[in-house]
C-alpha cells in the first residue's frame, strides 16, 4: 500500500504530502493559468484587433464561472471522493486553456473564462484552503501562507517564460504550453489528496493524539443557515468581492499600464514578475503575521500597503519606483488566496467552513466579473488608467471597514459541535 499508519511509502507523514500537492496545485492552477493570464491581453489584441475592454470579458467569463459553479463545488468536494471530482475537473480547465491557441473570436474566449471558473473552483479556488484547514491545527496560518506564496513564485517565472514563447513563437504556442503544463502536474496531484488525515490513519498536524479520545476535540461552528443571513456574512462578501475587484482591476490590465507610460513589453513582464515577488514575500511574511497579531489585523495591514502600491502607479513614472510599487500591490493577490479563508475560518470555524467559504467566493465572481470591463472602458474612455486606480484606492478602506463590522457582529453567532478533528476549534 502506498499510504501506511497516516505515512506515504510508511515514511513521509501525509500531511507533508498534502502541504506539496497544495503547493503545486496552486503553482500551475492559480499561477500559471490565473495569474500568468494577463500576458496575452495585449499580443492577443495586437494581433486580432480586439480592444482591451474586449479581451478581458475573458475574466467575465471565469468571474461568471466561479460565482455559478463555486457553492456546487463546495458541495461535491465535501460531499464525494475529492481525487475523483478534482480528476475530472483538471481536464476540463486544461482543455478550456489550451484550446484557446486555435480562437479567433472574442466570445471563444468568454467561453473558456467560463468554464476555466468552473473548473478551476475544484482545482485552485476551493481545495487548498480546506486540505489545510482539515490537515494543520498549529502553525496552519504559515502553512496556508507558503502554499498560496507558490502562485506567486510560480507567476514570477512562467510570467518571464511565458513572455519568451510570446516573443518567440506567438501567443498561440504559449496557451498550448500553459494548458499542457497544467494538466501533466495537477492530475497526478488530485490522485494524491484525501481530505481528512483519519482517511489515512492520521490526524491534524498539531493535534495530540491522546486527545482524539475521551474527552474528544470537536470541530465547532456556524450552521450554513445561520451564516448566510448575519450580517458578518454578507460583510466577508463584499470584502471578498472588493478584493476580487482590485486583482482583476489592476492585474488584468498591468502589462498594458506599463506600456501605457512608456516602457516596452519586456519591462511590463518585469513588473509583472516584481508583483509576484511581492506576492511571495507577502504570503510567507502575513501568513506569519496571522498566527501573530491575529487575522483581523494582518488583513488592514495588507490593505494600507496595498494603496501605497497603487499610488505609487499613478504618481510615479520612474522605473525603479514602478518595480517598488508593483511589489507593494502585489499584497492583493494574498486578500482572497490567505487572508479570506483564515477569516471565514475564525468567524464562522471549521463545522461548516467548506460551504460557506464557497458561498462568500460567489462575492469574488459577482464583483470580479466586470472588475476588468470597468478599468478597461476607463482606460478606452480616458486614455488613462489613474481615474480606476484611484477608485481602486478609495475602496480599499470600503474593505477595512468591512472587516472590523464583521468581527464586532459575529460575536452573537452560535456555534455548534460535531465530529472531532481541532483542538483550535474546540477553544472557540
Amino acid at each position: 500500500m502506498l499510504v501506511r499508519d497516516g505515512k506515504l511509502l510508511g515514511r513521509v507523514p501525509y500531511a507533508f504530502v498534502i502541504v506539496g500537492c497544495c503547493c503545486l496545485l496552486q503553482a500551475f492552477g492559480m499561477g500559471l493559468i490565473l495569474n500568468c493570464g494577463s500576458l496575452f491581453y495585449v499580443p492577443v489584441c495586437e494581433d486580432m484587433g480586439f480592444l482591451r475592454s474586449e479581451i478581458a470579458t475573458y475574466m467575465t467569463g471565469y468571474f461568471v464561472g466561479t460565482t455559478l459553479v463555486t457553492p456546487l463545488a463546495g458541495k461535491l468536494l465535501s460531499r464525494y471522493d475529492i481525487r475523483v471530482v478534482m480528476a475530472l475537473a483538471i481536464v476540463v480547465l486544461s482543455f478550456s486553456v489550451g484550446v484557446m491557441s486555435t480562437y479567433t473570436a472574442i466570445w471563444q474566449w468568454q467561453a473558456s473564462g467560463f468554464l476555466v471558473g468552473a473548473a478551476g473552483s475544484c482545482i485552485f479556488v476551493l481545495p487548498s484552503a480546506t486540505l489545510v484547514g482539515n490537515w494543520f491545527v498549529k502553525r496552519r496560518g504559515m502553512v496556508y501562507g507558503i502554499v498560496m506564496a507558490c502562485s506567486s513564485v510560480s507567476a514570477a517565472v512562467f510570467s518571464q517564460v511565458l513572455h519568451g514563447i510570446i516573443v518567440a513563437d506567438g501567443w498561440r504556442e504559449a496557451y498550448l504550453f500553459v494548458g499542457v503544463a497544467s494538466f501533466c502536474v495537477i492530475f497526478p496531484c488530485a490522485l494524491l489528496l484525501r481530505r481528512n488525515p483519519f482517511d489515512v490513519g492520521a490526524v491534524p498536524y498539531g493535534l495530540v493524539p491522546n486527545k482524539v479520545v475521551g474527552k474528544a476535540s470537536v470541530v465547532r461552528g456556524v450552521a450554513v443557515k445561520v451564516a448566510v443571513v448575519s450580517l458578518a456574512f454578507w460583510c466577508l462578501f463584499v470584502f471578498a468581492g472588493i478584493a476580487s475587484f482590485i486583482h482583476g482591476g489592476i492585474e488584468q490590465h498591468l502589462p498594458g499600464y506599463v506600456e501605457s507610460v512608456g516602457f516596452t513589453s519586456s519591462f511590463a513582464a518585469a513588473v509583472v514578475s516584481a508583483q509576484s515577488v511581492g506576492s511571495v514575500v507577502d504570503k510567507l511574511v502575513m501568513g506569519w503575521l496571522n498566527d501573530k497579531l491575529g487575522v483581523q489585523r494582518t488583513t488592514i495591514i495588507e490593505l494600507v500597503l496595498i494603496v501605497l502600491g497603487i499610488l505609487g502607479f499613478v504618481l510615479l513614472h520612474n522605473p525603479v519606483f514602478l518595480i517598488v510599487s508593483a511589489v507593494l500591490f502585489g499584497v492583493q493577490d494574498s486578500l482572497m488566496s490567505v487572508s479570506l479563508p483564515l477569516l471565514i475560518r475564525e468567524v464562522f470555524g471549521s463545522k461548516n467552513y467548506t460551504q460557506i467559504h464557497a458561498w462568500i467566493r460567489t462575492g469574488v465572481g459577482v464583483f470580479g466579473s466586470f472588475s476588468g470591463i470597468v478599468v478597461g472602458a476607463a482606460y478606452d474612455f480616458a486614455g488613462t488608467f489613474v481615474p480606476a486606480f484611484l477608485g481602486l484606492m478609495v475602496i480599499c478602506f470600503l474593505a477595512m471597514a468591512c472587516i472590523r463590522v464583521a468581527y464586532r457582529t459575529s460575536k452573537g453567532l452560535v456555534w455548534e459541535a460535531t465530529g472531532c478533528v481541532s483542538d483550535g476549534d474546540a477553544k472557540k
